[in-house]
Parts: structure tokens; C-alpha cells; sequence
């Protein structure tokens, strides 16, 4: 599992090694990450110990195991809270970004406050589909803080989850 993989899916870098993803050998077919098949080495003891090796041995097998989905878990009520707390903006008057540098004003930081079993790649990725997606807006407003024109995000009512348009 490379480092990008292991940060999508929320995999410590030291447990990375555990995890490896069969494909095709044609490498021009393999499927994307999310949808590969991944398998994660376990030991399982055999329990032939004796009295001179009284722990027995241990083999390494594989069990599958399955990345977990970016989108699950994500109601419509929870989309809507989340969604609410980036249209309200910072309490300095700020606005979240979704730049990739955006530190304090992160709005994926927002995502992972509602649900934080998400990795920080996850909720990137969530905000990045509602930018796409024009659920959420870029729009310049004046900072408060820099007083200077800003990019910010501001949520498209009619896209909420929920809305029939």
C-alpha cells in the first residue's frame, strides 16, 4: 500500500506494510485503488507448542479486507449540519476554503469535526465532490481579518441534500 493509499484510507503509515492489493498483471487495466481487491496479512498461531518451544508457531495467512467508503455513514441530516457549519463561516468572519494549503480556514477540517472516524484524505475528497458538484460555492467576499478581497465557500440552498428541485 502506497503512502496515498494508506492516508485515503486512514491506515497508519507503520500498518501500511500489512495491507497489499491484488491486480491484474496488465497494468494498464488495473482498477483504481477504492476498487481493487485488498487483502491485509494477519499471523494466526498454530498451537503446536511444546516443551522446548512452548509458544508454537505462527503463519501468516491474508483475509480481505475492504477500504472503507468515503460517502458511508453520511446522512442527510449530518450532510446538512456539516453543510450548515461551512455556510456559517469562522466566528472571525472568515470563510472555509478548499485550497490545498488552507490551514485555519480548511473546510474539509469541518467534515472530520462531524465525523472523525474520516480520514483527512476522506474529507478532502467530500469537499472536493461538493465543489464539483457546486454544492458548495466559491465566491469573493471581503475578510474581516485581512481586509482584502477572499475566496470563500458558501452553500447552494437548492443542492442540500434533502431539496427537491
Amino acid at each position: 500500500m502506497s503512502d496515498e493509499e494508506a492516508a485515503r484510507f486512514g491506515v497508519s503509515l507503520a500498518d501500511r506494510r500489512l495491507y497489499v492489493r491484488m491486480d491484474s498483471g496488465k497494468v494498464n487495466i488495473t482498477p483504481p485503488a477504492a476498487s481493487a481487491k485488498w487483502f491485509k496479512l494477519t499471523s494466526v498461531a498454530l498451537h503446536n507448542g511444546n516443551d522446548l518451544y512452548p509458544d508454537g508457531d505462527n503463519v501468516q495467512t491474508i483475509e480481505q479486507w475492504f477500504p472503507p467508503e468515503t460517502w458511508e455513514g453520511l446522512t442527510d441530516d449530518l450532510v446538512n449540519r456539516i453543510l450548515n457549519d461551512i455556510d456559517a463561516g469562522m466566528p472571525d468572519g472568515e470563510r472555509y476554503s478548499d485550497a490545498g494549503a488552507a490551514k485555519a480556514r480548511a473546510a474539509w477540517k469541518v467534515v472530520q469535526k462531524h465525523v472523525s472516524k474520516k480520514s483527512d484524505q476522506q474529507c478532502r475528497d467530500i469537499i472536493a465532490t461538493w465543489v464539483k458538484n457546486r454544492v458548495l460555492l466559491k465566491e469573493t467576499y471581503h475578510s474581516p481579518v485581512t481586509r482584502k478581497d477572499r475566496e470563500g465557500l458558501h452553500v447552494d440552498d437548492m443542492k442540500r441534500p434533502g431539496q427537491v428541485t
